[in-house]
C-alpha cells in the first residue's frame, strides 16, 4: 500500500495534498478533488507489482467542487476597480488549497475536508450515508453578517468576505481534573477532541479567527455553524513597505495589490485565567505571508461556562483578544523576501518553538522560546537563521556550489514515532528536498536530503530511460502531507530538453511514501492494519467500562436519570450475564432495586442473580410483557415473544429468532437499517439518527460519550 501510487491527474496548485488522521489523502486536481481511502486489508502481500499493485489497495473517489448554486455563490456584477477583479469573479473555481480538519469535527468524529477554490470560496465537504461526498457548508457565509455591522460600504464588503488563504488551528482541548481509577465517568468531548478554530485571511488583508462546530440538532439548516471571534488587519503603512521606493506611483499600486497569501497556525499554550468564572485560557500565534513580509497575529482565547445559553450544544462561551505581534520577527533582515509556505515546528513538551518561512532561494527559521512565543519581552529569545538552498550537482564559481533558485512549493511536519521528534520536510518546484529538526536549527552546514529523495529520482529516471532523454528530465514537487509518522509527496516528471505538450489523458501524478526520517523497507510496501483483539476476556473488560458508565450515571442517583429505564434494565442484565466485577454487579443490584420500586415490577429473579457472576435470565412470559414491565423488557418484533439474556453480544427470543445486540445499549437490533458499524472491528450499534422510538434521546446522549468504538477505538460508518 505504501509503494508509489500513480494518479491520472495534474495538480492545480502548490501544497496540493492533505492527509487526514483517518488515513484519507486528498489531492487537488483542477475542478476536482481526488480522495484516496486505504482499503481494509490484513494480508501480508499484494497481487501484481509496482504502482499498479499499490493502486489497487486504495479506493479512489473523485468529487467535483466547482459547481455552486446561486444561493451558495451569488452573482457579482462589475464593481469599482478597487474592489473588483475579473480573476476570482469569473474564474472556473479550480482548487487552490485544501486541508483536512483535526479529527472529531465531522460526523462520527471523522475529519472534514476544507476546499478553497479560485473564486475565493471556502467550502466543507463530507461523506454521506451512501458514500457520496457533498458540500455541507460554506465558510464565507459567516463573514458577510459579521462585517455588515462594521463596514457600511457594500462594495468594500465584497473584499471582506472573499477568502484568500486558511489554516486549521490545533484543537483547543479543555483541561479536566484527573479522575479516580474507580470513576467510570467520561471526559466531555471538548476535552477528548477539543474545540475547532479556523484562521483565514480575506481579500482586504484581514486575519479572521472563526470558531467552527458541528450542529447536533437534526432540525438545523446547516450541519455546521461558524462564529467570527475576531479580525485583525495586517496592512502596513505605505512608507514601511520597502520593496520599492516609498511615495512612488508604482509603490502605491503595488501596495494596493498586496495580499496575504500563506497562513499557518501555531500551537496553543495554556495560561492562568484572570477571571474566576473562566474555565481556561490559551494563547496561540498565526503566521501570515503578506506580500513578501512576515506577519504574526496573537490570539488569546478565554473559555467561560455557557450555562445560560439556550442551546445545549454550546457548553462554553468563547472570548478572543487579538492583536498583531510586531516584535517577535524583528530579527529578520529588512531585505528578506518570502515566496512560499509557512510551517510551525514544535511538540507539546518542547521548550522551544520554530517557524520555517520559505524565502527566495532558501528558508528562514525563527526559533522562539516559550516566553517569546507568548509575547513576553526579553532580549535574545527569538533567534533567526537563514538556510540557503544549494544544488547537489554541478560546480559553481569558486568553492561554493550553485544556488537553487526554484520556489518552495510544499512544507509539512512529520513526527518520528520512536523519538517523538518533529521533522520538517520541504520540497521545491525544481525537485530540491530537505529535512530539519528543532535541534538542527543551530547547525551551520547544509540541510540533509529527504528520505523520499531516492524514490523521486527513481521515478524521474524511469521517464528518462523510457523516452531516451539522456538525463534531461525534471521532477517537480507539488505537495507534501504526513500522518502517523509517514510522509507522502506528490511529484510530476517532465522532459527538460524541449517544450512539453501533453493532453489530459497523459496527465500523471505520482505519490511516493516514506517514514519521517528513513526510507521504506520491503515490509512497508504493503501496509497491514492490526487486527483488534477480540478475545472474550478483552471484550469483557471493555464492556465493563460501558456498563460502569451507564450504571453509575449521575453517581448512582437514578432520580435524575437522563437515560431510558429500558436501557438501564438492559445494562443491569448484561452485567449479570457478562461482568465479573463485583462493583459493577453491586451497582446493577441497586439499579434493579430502583427500577422495581419505581416501575412496580417484580425483578426478584434478576436481583438474586446479582450475587454471583455468569448467570442467565429467562425470557419473560406474555403476562409480564403486557403488564407494568412492558417498557422495561425486550420483546421480539417478529413474534412478540420475550427475549432471554444469555450473552452480551446476541439475543434470542422464545421462538428462536436471533438478533445482534448493540455494543453500547446492549439492546437487540431487531430492525434493518437502524444501525451503524465500527469501520475497524465491525461491531454493530444502534444509530442515534435512525431509531425513531423512545430510545432516540438515549442513543443520542450515549453517542456523544461513546463517539468512537469503545472496543477498538475505530470510527463509525453508516
Amino acid at each position: 500500500m505504501l509503494g508509489p501510487v500513480e494518479l491520472q491527474l495534474f495538480p492545480s496548485c502548490y501544497n496540493c495534498m492533505s492527509w487526514s488522521a483517518d488515513g484519507e489523502i486528498a489531492v487537488a486536481a483542477g475542478e476536482y478533488v481526488q480522495i484516496l481511502t486505504p482499503k481494509q486489508t490484513t494480508e501480508k502481500g499484494a497481487n501484481g507489482s509496482g504502482s499498479q499493485a499499490t493502486s489497487q489497495n486504495w479506493n479512489v473517489t473523485r468529487i467535483r467542487v466547482n459547481v455552486f448554486t446561486n444561493q451558495e455563490w451569488p452573482i457579482i456584477y462589475p464593481q469599482k476597480r478597487e474592489n473588483f477583479s475579473i480573476g476570482p469573479e469569473q474564474s472556473l473555481s479550480t482548487v487552490v488549497g485544501l486541508a483536512w480538519s483535526p479529527p472529531g469535527l465531522a460526523k462520527y468524529r471523522r475529519c472534514i475536508l476544507a476546499v478553497l477554490t479560485s473564486s475565493l470560496v471556502l467550502s466543507f465537504y463530507d461523506i454521506g450515508p451512501q458514500g457520496k461526498w457533498s458540500r455541507v457548508a460554506i465558510v464565507n457565509d459567516c463573514l458577510n453578517p459579521y462585517f455588515k455591522s462594521l463596514v457600511d460600504d457594500e462594495e468594500l464588503r465584497l473584499r471582506k468576505f472573499n477568502i484568500r488563504a486558511f489554516s486549521w488551528c490545533p484543537p483547543l482541548k479543555v483541561p479536566v481534573a484527573e479522575q479516580r481509577a474507580t470513576d467510570y465517568s467520561v471526559p466531555p468531548s471538548e476535552s477528548r477532541w477539543g474545540m475547532y478554530f479556523l484562521a483565514i485571511t480575506n481579500d482586504d488583508n484581514d486575519e479572521v479567527l472563526v470558531h467552527t462546530r458541528r450542529s447536533t440538532d437534526v432540525t438545523s439548516v446547516s450541519p455546521y455553524s461558524f462564529e467570527v471571534l475576531s479580525h485583525t488587519s495586517v496592512d502596513e503603512h505605505l512608507e514601511d513597505y520597502q520593496t520599492t521606493q516609498p511615495g512612488t506611483l508604482f509603490s502605491s499600486a503595488l501596495k494596493a495589490r498586496t495580499r496575504a497569501t500563506s497562513i499557518s497556525a501555531g500551537p496553543w499554550i495554556y495560561q492562568p485565567t484572570r477571571d474566576s468564572t473562566s474555565v481556561c485560557s490559551a494563547l496561540g500565534n498565526v503566521a501570515i505571508t503578506w506580500g513578501t513580509k512576515l506577519k504574526i497575529v496573537r490570539h488569546v482565547i478565554t473559555l467561560m461556562s455557557a450555562d445560560q445559553q439556550t442551546s445545549a450544544a454550546v457548553k462554553y462561551k468563547v472570548r478572543c483578544d487579538s492583536d498583531e505581534d510586531t516584535t517577535s520577527h524583528g530579527g529578520l533582515p529588512s531585505n528578506y523576501h518570502l515566496t512560499g509556505p509557512l510551517q510551525w515546528l514544535y511538540t507539546d513538551e518542547s521548550f522551544e518553538i520554530g517557524l520555517a518561512a520559505a524565502s527566495f532561494a532558501g528558508m528562514f527559521v525563527l526559533r522562539f522560546s516559550r516566553a517569546a512565543y507568548q509575547g513576553q519581552k526579553a532580549a535574545g529569545q527569538v533567534q533567526v537563521k537563514e538556510f540557503p538552498f544549494y544544488e547537489t550537482t554541478g560546480v559553481g564559481m569558486g568553492d561554493d556550489p550553485p544556488r537553487h533558485w526554484e520556489q518552495t512549493t510544499a512544507m509539512v511536519i512529520a513526527l518520528d514515532e520512536e523519538s517523538q521528534t518533529p521533522i520538517l520536510h520541504l520540497g521545491t518546484v525544481g525537485g530540491y528536498t530537505a529535512t530539519m529538526t528543532l535541534s538542527g536549527i543551530q547547525q551551520s552546514y547544509g540541510l540533509p536530503q529527504a528520505p523520499w529523495k531516492r524514490q523521486l529520482e527513481n521515478v524521474r529516471e524511469q521517464l528518462d530511460i523510457a523516452r531516451d532523454l539522456g538525463g534531461y528530465t525534471i521532477a517537480r514537487i507539488w505537495g507534501l502531507a504526513s500522518c502517523d509518522g509517514l510522509v507522502v509527496a506528490a511529484i510530476t516528471v517532465h522532459t527538460g530538453d524541449s517544450i512539453e505538450y501533453r493532453t489530459s489523458a497523459e496527465e500523471r501524478t505520482t505519490l511516493i511514501f516514506s517514514h519521517a526520517n528513513t526510507e521504506l523497507t520491503e515490509s512497508d510496501l504493503v501496509l497491514s492494519r492490526p487486527v483488534p483483539d477480540r478475545s472474550p476476556d478483552t471484550l469483557r473488560k471493555q464492556r465493563e467500562g460501558v456498563l460502569g458508565y451507564i450504571l453509575f450515571v449521575e453517581n448512582g442517583d437514578y432520580s435524575r436519570l437522563s437515560l431510558s429505564r429500558k436501557l438501564l434494565y438492559a445494562a443491569a442484565c448484561c452485567a449479570i450475564v457478562d461482568s465479573q466485577n463485583e462493583k459493577v454487579l453491586s451497582q446493577a443490584r441497586k439499579a434493579l432495586d430502583w427500577l422495581a420500586s419505581v416501575a412496580k415490577v417484580d425483578l426478584a429473579d434478576e436481583i438474586t442473580k446479582c450475587s454471583t457472576p455468569g448467570n442467565t435470565i429467562e425470557a419473560k412470559s406474555t403476562e409480564q410483557l403486557n403488564g407494568l414491565g412492558q417498557h422495561l423488557f425486550e420483546q421480539c418484533a417478529i413474534c412478540d415473544a420475550g427475549m432471554s439474556w444469555y450473552s452480551a453480544m446476541e439475543a434470542q427470543c422464545a421462538a428462536g429468532h436471533l438478533f445482534v445486540r448493540c455494543g453500547v445499549t446492549f439492546l437487540a437490533i431487531q430492525e434493518p437499517g437502524v444501525s451503524k458499524l465500527c469501520s475497524r472491528c465491525g461491531i454493530e450499534y444502534l444509530s442515534e439518527d435512525l431509531v425513531h422510538d423512545e430510545l432516540k434521546h438515549t442513543c443520542r446522549l450515549l453517542s456523544d460519550v461513546f463517539d468512537t468504538c469503545p472496543y477498538c477505538g475505530g470510527k463509525f460508518q453508516a
